[in-house]
């Protein structure tokens, strides 16, 4: 059948003498190729369709010299769609930008919606800008008529008003400024056109100009990206504009599974999405006054009065402040869109403003109805496509408000002075002093002492399903008034969650609100201390339990560890695990929680009599699982599973895109995508030198773009400040951490086992 062909490129030779500025008589043989290919396949040059005044001649310019090698040749029978054929001079070659549009474009919509507005940092720079938000802190201090709350609700609304307004005029400033130098840009290339040679300085001066522009639009898109991290001071370029709309489609949703079908459309993605977190947040409390209940409070401990009156204190303008120091920068802000930048560069007054919106919450026992407002991101859990069609497969992720983050920090700063005197050592999620390599270190020693002595020890590792989002509030009010952690934090608490809800984000689009009757946010900086308060009494259960046996080292006994929701049990027969399971089920009936059985785990370590697969409905193996991402079947030997990760590292590598980047830059690259991870299981697992050394050449040979390494790799390990890159060396980094390990051990079985073993 007959096709359409569309021949376009840079062609390096001109068929018409017309389209050189000097004359030539030499005989080309290229040129005749491609005249002859352009005939037999009948096709014609755009440019001679539907010539237009204007339209610059040339579409390479160099020195004196200039032609049209940029040229694009289709079928005649393209002809009747042909609508337009421009040349664009750009600022960042010395070719310009040719095209030609067939047929109707579609027109372009925009999506964006002002709830997702967020403030941009520029502007605090702006003189302006700070001059009118100073002026709406004097309308705030001069608004008597209204409550504390209503003035910052309305605060904060014109503030986004003024930056909106703002941002439209420096924009609009900007385009037109682009618009200006691109049409002289034209102007000039026109002019370079009828006179060769004599513009040429004037042409790369509004080229720089027109840089500087694209160099800032550059660096708000590598931001944008989460590219900053390892650029280490390169300048972006129009890549970055890429990995920005590539960071964006990484988090769309194309399908999922709702009502037993796939549905692939926006509406119906959304409606899943709705439909299981409405029931998931929204559904009613079951009772929760119960005896069982009661009991699982009274094991754990409680706070002495003297402590409670400390944490009862009001809070104060140093809080405030501190809490407002500690803010991390770059983070995305809640649904007000007011970044922690924006209270940093007004600290004085913001700061004075929230101690006094605070203070009347406090009296009124209400917060704000925006701090009671949050938006909800879904990460994916997996990559496999086809595990993304569940709504199961993505964890929410809550995005509050700075200001709600300011004032739980504050009371976050507070329960960190008194947790470790309500939460055992088993659990070190969120908590200062405590690590997850602790968690880690304490498993493998178990599993090493069994081993060592010929015992048995069957260890267990609970799911606790969508643990977080789970959380009862009523069961939270409870274990909170049991501690005692005084009327600052219990009414904060409870007023942060007292009529809270949110709105997902579903492919840029925000989903209506769901009302949170459950659930701690993920997000909030509260939440790992109130997850633990709310899982101390499931914990607790197990320790005490007379019929759950741990394995015991001397006199110290382990039943239980968990960070965060990741439990693992300790057991030392079949009684125990079936209690253990007992205790779990009983903890889940007592709060509302829910464990997915199907995802548990354990495993058999040690001489048992006997080792079956499946146990109290959970599936169980003969070696040791993978503990909180550390494969601990490895704990005796981990050279193959290191060989492994030599293997992994260089197929990353190798896929790695082929952009320009400096050595600086590769060796940041290293140090967050490569050496992190390692690190992480480095400081549990051995690593035997050889395999230092081929980890090391990995990233050498990446860092230099080459197949061998030009200078000595010692080189590469020095600081930047001593004429090195800083690339972090392995084996000096494993043994400070062991030295580390055996200096601050305060956990009681592994200080056992290091003194005893």
């Amino acid at each position: 059948c007959d096709r359409i062909v569309v021949f376009l490129g840079d062609f390096n030779c001109v068929c018409n003498a017309s389209d050189r500025s000097t004359q030539r008589n030499d005989n080309d043989s290229s040129a005749n190729l491609l005249s002859k290919i352009v005939d037999e396949y009948d096709m014609i040059d755009v440019a001679g369709i539907n010539a237009k005044r204007g339209q610059l001649q040339y579409t390479h310019f160099q020195a004196s010299t200039h032609s049209r090698l940029d040229r694009i040749y289709v079928s005649f029978d393209l002809i009747s769609n042909f609508q337009k054929y421009e040349v664009k001079a750009l600022h960042f070659t010395d070719h310009c930008l040719v095209t030609a549009t067939f047929g109707s474009r579609a027109r372009k919509t925009n999506n964006f919606t002002w709830e997702l507005w967020k403030l941009n940092a520029k502007l605090l720079k702006d003189e302006q800008f700070v001059s009118s938000v100073n002026g709406l802190f004097e309308k705030y201090t001069e608004a008597n008529d209204l409550s504390l709350q209503t003035r910052w609700e309305y605060f904060k609304e014109e503030l986004k008003q003024v930056a909106m307004k703002r941002s439209s005029s420096i924009k609009l400033k900007a385009t037109a400024r682009e618009r200006q130098l691109n049409l002289d840009l034209r102007i000039l290339h026109e002019t370079e056109c009828e006179n060769p040679g004599h513009g040429l300085k004037d042409i790369q001066f509004v080229k720089s100009e027109i840089e500087i522009l694209h160099r800032e639009r550059y660096e708000g898109a590598v931001v944008r990206s989460r590219n900053n991290k390892f650029l280490f001071g390169e300048q972006p370029t129009k890549r970055s504009l890429a990995s920005e709309k590539t960071y964006a489609l990484a988090k769309d949703i194309y399908e999922i599974e709702f009502n037993n079908q796939i549905k692939s459309d926006s509406s119906s993605i959304e409606k899943a999405f709705v439909h299981y977190y409405t029931e998931l947040f929204g559904k009613k409390s079951p009772h929760t006054g119960s005896m069982g209940l009661m009991n699982l409070l009274m094991q754990v401990p409680q706070l002495e009065n003297d402590i409670t009156e400390w944490l009862e204190e009001p809070i104060t303008l140093g809080e405030i402040q501190k809490a407002v120091d500690e803010l991390p920068s770059h983070k995305a802000p809640g649904p007000d869109g007011i970044t922690s930048e924006f209270y940093k560069t007004f600290k004085t007054r913001s700061c004075t403003v929230l101690l006094d919106v605070l203070r009347e919450a406090y009296d009124v026992k209400e917060l704000p109805p925006s701090f009671l407002k949050t938006h909800t991101i879904l990460i994916p859990k997996s990559e496999d496509p086809v595990k993304l069609r569940c709504v199961t497969n993505y964890r929410p992720i809550t995005l509050c408000n700075t200001d709600y983050k300011i004032f739980t920090k504050i009371l976050t700063r507070r329960l960190q002075h008194v947790i470790c005197q309500i939460v055992g050592e088993h659990q070190t999620c969120g908590i200062k002093g405590r690590t997850i390599q602790s968690n880690i270190h304490t498993a493998r020693s178990v599993l090493e002492c069994c081993s060592d002595e010929m015992e048995q020890v069957a260890m267990l590792q609970i799911d606790l399903e969508k643990a977080f989002d789970r959380v009862n509030h009523d069961v939270l009010w409870q274990v909170l008034t049991h501690v005692g952690v005084g009327k600052v934090i219990f009414d904060g608490v409870r007023m942060a969650y007292r009529g809270c809800s949110t709105k997902l984000i579903v492919n840029h689009n925000l989903t209506t609100r769901i009302p949170m009757l459950y659930s701690v946010r993920q997000g909030c900086p509260l939440s790992p201390l109130l997850f633990a308060l709310y899982l101390e009494p499931f914990c607790l259960s197990i320790i005490k339990s007379g019929n759950v046996r741990g394995y015991k080292l001397n006199s110290v006994e382990i039943k239980v560890l968990a960070y965060a929701d990741d439990i693992a049990i300790f057991c030392s027969d079949k009684k125990s695990v079936t209690e253990a399971v007992v205790l779990t089920k009983n903890f889940c009936k007592e709060t509302g929680a829910a464990v997915n059985w199907r995802k548990c785990t354990g495993c058999w370590h040690g001489p048992w009599a006997t080792k079956p697969l499946e146990y109290e409905g959970i599936e169980w193996s003969e070696e040791p699982c993978k503990y909180l991402g550390v494969p601990l079947h490895q704990f005796r030997n981990s050279t193959s599973y290191w060989s492994e990760v030599t293997s992994d590292l260089k197929k990353r590598v190798s896929r790695w895109p082929s952009r320009d980047m400096s050595i600086f830059a590769r060796a940041t690259a290293c140090n967050i995508f490569l050496i992190a991870k390692i690190m992480y299981v480095l400081q549990v697992l051995h690593c035997a030198r050889m395999n230092v050394q081929k980890i090391h050449r990995v990233c050498a040979l990446f860092i230099w773009k080459s197949g061998s390494e030009p200078m000595r790799r010692d080189n590469l390990f020095r600081r930047i400040s001593l004429g090195g890159i800083g690339l972090p060396h392995l084996y000096v980094r494993q043994l400070v951490s062991r030295f580390f390990f055996l200096r601050d051990q305060e956990q009681p079985f592994v200080r056992t086992m290091i003194q005893t073993k």
